[in-house]
């Protein structure tokens, strides 16, 4: 399957996708006149059925390519765990500095915009941000900070090395 996939794994792909694309156009084509979105009220939008089939295609086809990208990235981790290191040694240091920035971020709002956007937020039904969600999003948005900075660090280097070679 792998070898097949391969080498017609894009054509397949292209050929999937123009398929899905063509049903959908039919099916969504052949009763679009029967609607008049323009005067339409919303519960009355949100009862038309026309792109359900686009919608669902849609959700599948990235469901599938999600599985199929974690499958065959363990696929090729596994059968060449020698030259995998360096990427593994790579997500293991994103995640030690996640773990990190977790443990260092604060439980509780910073600013008084963090406490009014909570308090919004709560009062808007949706749920409430806990203390444990606030430490994740912190930890989460400090890993992005130093992961950029080591990303255009990395990039200041090797373009100042390439210079001097």
């Amino acid at each position: 399957m792998y070898q097949f996939l391969t080498k017609n794994g894009q054509v397949v792909a292209f050929g999937l996708g123009v398929a899905l694309t063509l049903i959908f156009l039919v099916v969504a084509l052949s009763g679009a006149g029967n609607y008049d979105f323009g005067n339409m009220t919303p519960s009355e939008k949100a009862a038309v059925t026309i792109f359900d089939f686009g919608l669902m295609a849609s959700i599948a086809l990235a469901i599938l390519a999600t599985f199929a990208m974690v499958f065959f990235g363990v696929y090729q981790v596994a059968t060449d765990l020698k030259n995998s290191m360096k990427g593994l040694l790579g997500l293991a240091a994103m995640v030690g500095v996640f773990v990190i920035t977790y443990s260092m971020a604060s439980g509780e709002p910073d600013s008084p915009q963090i406490a009014g956007a909570m308090q919004k937020f709560a009062e808007s039904g949706n749920g409430v941000i806990s203390p444990s969600n606030l430490k994740f999003i912190g930890g989460s948005i400090m890993t992005t900070f130093i992961l950029l900075a080591a990303a255009v660090g990395a990039l200041v280097i090797t373009g100042v090395r390439n210079l001097f070679k």
